[in-house]
């Protein structure tokens, strides 16, 4: 089994999973490595609600498990970190400060709301808000590129009221191509992401579309995560995930 690297365990605000459980999940799967990236997000919008890890429980209750279980699975320490305008200096001094092994940017607010709640959609059509989505993760990463892999790159479509109904990665060629081609010069892989598929979806994160420019513009590596929150969907989707990844000659980075 490919080995899953984008998983969140009880340390982010989205999940109350234990950690051994999901060692365990991915052990019985016969995985190499597992990385956990629990989520770092400055600045949250939603009052009474906080994405900022215990980093330093964090990193002593992984070190202490990595060692329990080194026998057995390579165990990764890593984080998911939120990118917007406002933030980047907060991501910087927070990278200098704790020695991550592997980091995905991921945009989760957008126009200060995450896409996640309903009330991001009030008065807004799907197109307006998929093309300000992808406009502010692009100027995220031109503020911030110090990551190793670009997260779940049209994640706003899974919160859409109408799903992917009016959804085509055609429409938004231009912003997206400038994001594919920025993290390509900066050689920032592309995340396959497999959790639309546990959510009714028919295509990853980002859409087969998405994946085949970033082959066509010169990508060559992507890395996969499920993005589970519960440990029965660590893996989730990987073999149709390696058949894409195959099917456009893409190699799949690991540790």
């Amino acid at each position: 089994m490919l080995s899953d690297f984008h998983v969140h365990s009880k340390f982010s605000a989205d999940s109350d999973e234990n950690l051994e459980n999901i060692i365990n999940k991915a052990i019985s799967l016969n995985m190499k490595d597992i990385c956990i990236t629990d989520h770092q997000d400055w600045y949250w919008p939603v009052p009474g609600e906080s994405f900022d890890i215990d980093t330093d429980s964090y990193f002593n209750e992984l070190n202490i498990l990595k060692d329990k279980y080194s026998s057995k699975i390579n165990l990764h320490i890593g984080v998911e970190l939120g990118i917007t305008c406002d933030n980047y200096k907060k991501n910087a001094d927070f990278l200098q400060s704790y020695p991550f092994e592997y980091i995905i940017g991921s945009c989760h607010i957008v126009d200060n709301m995450d896409p996640y709640y309903t009330d991001f959609w009030k008065n807004r059509q799907d197109r307006d808000a998929f093309e300000l989505y992808f406009k502010t993760l692009l100027e995220g990463l031109l503020e911030f590129s110090q990551i190793d892999t670009l997260g779940h790159l049209d994640y706003v479509v899974r919160y859409s009221p109408n799903k992917d109904s009016n959804y085509s990665p055609r429409d938004y060629q231009d912003v997206i191509d400038e994001i594919l081609k920025f993290i390509i010069e900066k050689d920032i892989k592309l995340e396959i992401n497999t959790s639309n598929l546990s959510k009714g979806f028919d295509f990853f994160n980002p859409h087969t579309d998405i994946i085949k420019r970033y082959k066509e513009l010169g990508g060559k590596y992507v890395t996969l995560g499920s993005d589970a929150h519960k440990a029965k969907y660590i893996g989730y989707g990987f073999d149709k995930a390696y058949e894409i990844a195959n099917s456009f000659d893409l190699k799949i980075f690991t540790l």
